[in-house]
C-alpha cells in the first residue's frame, strides 16, 4: 500500500475543527430543548380522549417521523420564509427543523412514559382531590421522567447524528468544517476518521 497516513493534518487544524464541533453541540442542545417542550405538548395531546385534540397530534407525529430529516431541513429553510415572511439564517432554520423532527420522537417517548404509570396511582390522586394537572405534575410525570431517561439518551444521540445534515445548508458545523479542510488538504481519510472517532 503506497498511501501514507498523515494525521498531523488534524492536529495542525484542530482549532478549525473544534469551532465546527461547538456549532454542532449548540445546534443539538438547542434543538433538543425546543423539541422537548414541543414533544411534551404533542405527547399530552396524543393522550387526549378528544379526537379533535388527539387527531392533529397523531398526524403531526406521523408526518415528521415518516419524512426524511434532510427534506424537513430544506423545507424549513426555503419554504417557511415564503409562507411566513420571516427571514431566518441557516443556523436558526436548521435548529427549528431538527427540533420539530426530534419533537415527533420525543412526543412518543413522553406518551409511552406516561402510559407506563399504573392507572391506580392516577385514580388514587384524583380520589384525594387533585386536578388532572396536579396529578400529572405531582404523581405521573416525576415517575415517568425516570423511566424515559434511556430513550431520551437514545434520541439525543440520534439528534446529534442528524445534526451533520445542517452542513448541506452551509452551517459551519463539524461536518462542514471537515469537508472544507479535506478539500484544501486532500486528506479526507485522516480528517473523517477523526470526525468518526469524535462523533462516536
Amino acid at each position: 500500500m503506497s498511501y501514507s497516513f498523515r494525521f498531523n493534518v488534524v492536529t495542525d487544524n484542530l482549532g478549525f475543527l473544534l469551532a465546527g464541533a461547538r456549532a454542532t453541540i449548540l445546534v443539538t442542545i438547542a434543538a433538543l430543548l425546543i423539541g422537548m417542550v414541543i414533544g411534551l405538548v404533542v405527547g399530552m395531546a396524543r393522550l387526549s380522549k378528544r379526537p379533535y385534540v388527539a387527531g392533529p397530534a397523531t398526524a403531526y407525529i406521523e408526518v415528521f417521523r415518516n419524512t426524511p430529516a434532510l427534506v424537513q431541513l430544506i423545507w424549513v429553510y426555503y419554504c417557511l420564509p415564503i409562507l411566513t415572511g420571516l427571514n431566518m439564517n441557516a443556523l436558526i432554520s436548521c435548529t427549528i427543523a431538527l427540533a420539530v423532527n426530534g419533537s415527533a420522537y420525543l412526543a412518543e417517548i413522553f406518551r409511552g412514559g406516561i402510559q407506563s404509570i399504573d392507572r391506580g396511582q392516577v385514580e388514587a390522586a384524583r380520589t384525594l382531590g387533585m386536578s388532572h394537572l396536579q396529578t400529572m405534575r405531582k404523581v405521573v410525570l416525576p415517575q415517568a421522567f425516570r423511566r424515559m431517561i434511556p430513550p431520551f439518551v437514545n434520541e439525543s444521540v440520534a439528534l446529534l447524528k442528524f445534526s451533520s445534515l445542517v452542513s448541506v445548508l452551509g452551517v459551519a458545523d463539524l461536518t462542514y468544517q471537515a469537508q472544507v479542510l479535506s478539500t484544501t488538504t486532500f486528506r479526507p481519510i485522516e480528517i473523517f476518521t477523526f470526525i468518526a472517532i469524535v462523533s462516536d
